[in-house]
């Protein structure tokens, strides 16, 4: 839908125009203060609301002023074409008041102008470089609302999941210095030393020697007593030689002691042999590893902390890998949504620092191309009213005034240009018209000025 007629009365800088624009570029010329901003203001009084209305929309020494603007319709959206006027008048108080009115050919009134305009005009308003006047997450929300890609919950999820990485890997950290500085001895067994079977060992080692040392000395025992009775037989042999008398008895007694002798020499014979069959456990080698036992073990222990300490910081690593992939897998949705979503203008996107062109962010590219994505998010924003404004036309090259023309072309809108000077489609001055292309007034008188 397109406008077909403007007439402004009394508006701010304007006194009275009625014109009718071209269907692409309109090129609105003259004086700074003569008037240009105040037609594309006029339009946007009339169509945007009352939130583009400035507190003093009536001109210096006027008590009423007005607004017309003739749209052409649109079938496609069951709009016909209709007459859209704000007006403007100065109470008794010096409040400003307004009415707007949307009438159709036929003379149907619209029972809620202002609810029907509200719908039918984008966020951007007319005004494309208000785009590039936001801040960069500004632009990626209405860049992210235009195409209908809404990632609140996915970028929730990816940051809680980022946050919980960003701990674990912190811990991770933490845990890695700790099992580097953890002690380590590759030659310790791999289980304590039982320091009580040690002592049950050595003590069965004591009781073992000192049998043995009991055995030996019965033995010495034995040998002595054998020594001894040898003495005595000796003895008795001296007492037969000199008491033959007491022959009869002293070789009774010689008989028997000669058969305890033999008996002892037979003990004795035993006895040395099985000594000589005994031998002493080592026991300083258990007492040597009852006092080893508290070193092997500190490193066993050592040991078993890193090991343990090892196993927490693998779990840690991939507690980080699979938050890294849950990550990845957030984003892979996102590019994907991304590059099935219709874009107003290819290489167009968005990331969490603002909105993205050709991959590179959006302050970064040429000034030109920043105005080209701009007038094509607001043609996109405005499917209904297809007109746009810039109103800096005078820092545009030819090369970029023909650029918007051709943009204007291509989306089916209506540019207002704005600059300073008289190379223009109509020119302004004092709030007049001084001169126009054929056809562009309506019953509108061109005051005679010097251009």
């Amino acid at each position: 839908m397109q406008i077909i007629r403007v007439q402004v009365s009394n508006v701010k800088a304007l006194k009275y125009i009625e014109l009718r624009p071209n269907k692409t570029v309109t090129v609105v010329g003259g004086k700074n203060a003569s008037g240009k901003s105040s037609l594309l203001d006029s339009i946007a009084m009339a169509l945007g609301g009352k939130k583009l209305c400035p507190s003093k929309p009536i001109r210096t020494g006027q008590d009423e002023a007005f607004v017309e603007v003739d749209l052409d319709g649109d079938p496609a959206r069951l709009i016909p074409a209709c007459t859209v006027r704000r007006a403007f008048w100065r109470k008794k108080d010096g409040d400003i008041g307004t009415s707007i009115e949307i009438k159709t050919k036929d003379g149907y009134l619209a029972p809620s102008p202002q609810t029907l305009l509200g719908d039918l005009v984008g966020v951007l308003g007319f005004d494309p470089e208000s785009f590039l006047r936001m801040k960069p997450a500004e632009q990626a929300e209405i860049l992210r609302s235009l195409v209908g890609l809404d990632f609140t919950q996915l970028d929730l999820q990816r940051a809680s999941i980022y946050r919980d990485r960003a701990q674990v890997n912190d811990s991770g950290k933490r845990l890695k210095v700790a099992f580097d500085a953890m002690p380590h001895d590759p030659e310790a067994p791999s289980q304590h030393v039982s320091v009580a079977a040690l002592v049950a060992e050595l003590k069965a080692r004591k009781a073992h020697n000192a049998a043995n040392k009991k055995a030996a000395e019965a033995v010495e025992n034995v040998r002595f007593f054998s020594q001894r009775q040898d003495g005595v037989v000796a003895a008795a042999q001296e007492l037969v030689a000199s008491m033959e008398a007491k022959l009869t008895v002293a070789r009774e007694h010689l008989e028997r002691e000669t058969e305890r002798a033999g008996a002892l020499v037979a003990e004795r014979a035993g006895a040395e042999a099985n000594l000589a069959m005994l031998s002493d456990q080592d026991i300083d080698e258990v007492e040597q590893q009852i006092a080893d036992s508290e070193a092997v073990n500190r490193k066993v222990q050592d040991n078993a902390r890193r090991a343990e300490a090892q196993q927490r910081l693998e779990d840690e690593r991939r507690k980080s890998a699979d938050l890294t992939h849950r990550i990845e897998a957030i984003d892979n949705q996102k590019d994907e949504a991304r590059q099935t979503a219709k874009w107003p203008v290819p290489g167009l996107g968005y990331d969490e620092t603002g909105v993205t062109y050709n991959e590179l962010p959006f302050d970064q590219i040429a000034a030109s191309e920043q105005r080209r994505v701009a007038v094509s998010i607001a043609c996109a924003l405005n499917p209904t009213l297809r007109f746009f404004f810039l109103k800096d036309g005078s820092l545009l090259d030819h090369e970029a005034k023909a650029e918007f023309a051709a943009l204007a072309g291509e989306h089916g809108c209506q540019c207002f240009l704005e600059v300073v000077g008289d190379e223009a489609n109509i020119v302004i001055d004092e709030g007049v018209v001084i001169r126009a292309d054929e056809g562009m007034l309506v019953e509108n008188v061109i005051e005679t000025k010097t251009v």
